[in-house]
């Protein structure tokens, strides 16, 4: 073994354990958490107030009912972007009861406004392996997740581009489809599998034990178009307190989240993606209104969603404790206490 392959080795099993965020002493332990918490505390507080503070001088337009809409479709695209994510995770093996998974998926989400997105992974991964999931496995189904959210933007968003009254006639338009073809291309096992042995190999880790199928993979990516498409709703809804979106503007409205969203899973080095996904989705919106507007929309649709996940993560951790303290002490594997809530199903 070669010294360099020596490093990597090493590397990944330090890794493996730094990622658990359980180290052997108790003070160590509550410390580490103390800390991640507080880190995620100040980037949330962090991207409110910028997202506040980009917020322009513009005419609101009261709409108690579209606003509602629009906060209730945002609800729904999280929801539905931690249930694509749990069943991913099926797909590769482990199972999460949905509960669980939202909560995995809602508090490990934090770490995105923390610069480079790098909790995200650990965070998940850690909550993960208590449930008896493998860091592996969970990190492979993070690495499908962004690759399925990624491509299944670019679906929507080159559908938007492409129906774009100002390009009708123009046949360049539909050059846009080979982003999303080449990005399922990229998805294939033969393609993910490999690359990611190869990694794991190099760090001393083990193999993956399952990839996604061929027909597995347009299925998610399929699930993740539905969820851009509500998340546009949400765009749509929530624009008209700013600006009369017509209805024949419904579909520029969620291409620009299309867009929007994949600017900011593309651009993890910034906090949630801040700047580059507003950006992406006054863009898109200009294209039917004046910029002001449309920057004064993308900002709002932040606001709804950090709204929305810091209650998700409120209420499911809520749920969590109070689902602990109903049940009996006991040690695991005997009767009054909880076990893992991993099962293997193929």
């Amino acid at each position: 073994m070669s010294a360099q392959h020596g490093r990597l080795v090493r590397l990944g099993s330090w890794a493996s354990r730094a990622g658990s965020l359980d180290p052997e002493y108790p003070l160590l332990r509550r410390g580490l958490h103390v800390g991640i918490a507080l880190i995620l505390v100040c980037g949330v507080g962090l991207a409110v107030s910028a997202t506040l503070h980009e917020l322009p001088d513009v005419e609101w337009r009261w709409r108690p009912a579209t606003l509602l809409a629009g906060i209730a479709a945002v609800a729904l695209f999280m929801l539905l972007s931690g249930e694509i994510w749990r069943r991913i995770l099926h797909a590769l093996g482990p199972y999460l009861p949905a509960p669980v998974a939202t909560r995995i998926w809602f508090v490990s989400g934090l770490g995105r406004f923390v610069p480079t997105s790098l909790l995200v992974p650990v965070v998940r991964s850690a909550m993960s392996e208590r449930e008896g999931v493998p860091k592996r496995i969970c990190l492979a189904s993070i690495a499908y997740e962004l690759a399925a959210a990624i491509t299944g933007a670019l679906v929507v968003g080159a559908y938007g581009v492409i129906t774009l009254p100002d390009l009708q006639g123009h046949w360049e338009r539909w050059l846009v489809i080979a982003l999303p073809v080449l990005a399922l291309l990229l998805m294939q096992p033969a393609v993910f599998h490999n690359v990611a042995d190869l990694v794991l190999v190099r760090l001393g880790r083990e193999r993956l034990p399952r990839s996604l199928s061929t027909s597995r993979v347009p299925e998610f990516v399929g699930l993740y178009c539905v969820a851009y498409v509500v998340a546009g709703l949400s765009a749509y809804a929530l624009g008209q307190c700013f600006y009369p979106i017509g209805a024949d503007d419904l579909v520029t409205a969620i291409g620009a989240y299309a867009l929007g969203g994949m600017l900011g899973l593309i651009a993890f080095m910034l906090p949630a993606g801040l700047v580059a996904r507003e950006a992406g989705i006054a863009v898109g919106l200009t294209a039917i209104m004046p910029t002001a507007p449309a920057v004064a929309i993308a900002v709002l649709v932040r606001m709804v969603q950090i709204g929305v996940e810091l209650t998700a993560v409120a209420i499911t951790m809520a749920h969590s404790r109070a689902s602990r303290d109903s049940d009996q002490p006991g040690v695991p594997g005997t009767p009054g206490s909880s076990p893992p809530s991993t099962v293997a199903r193929s």
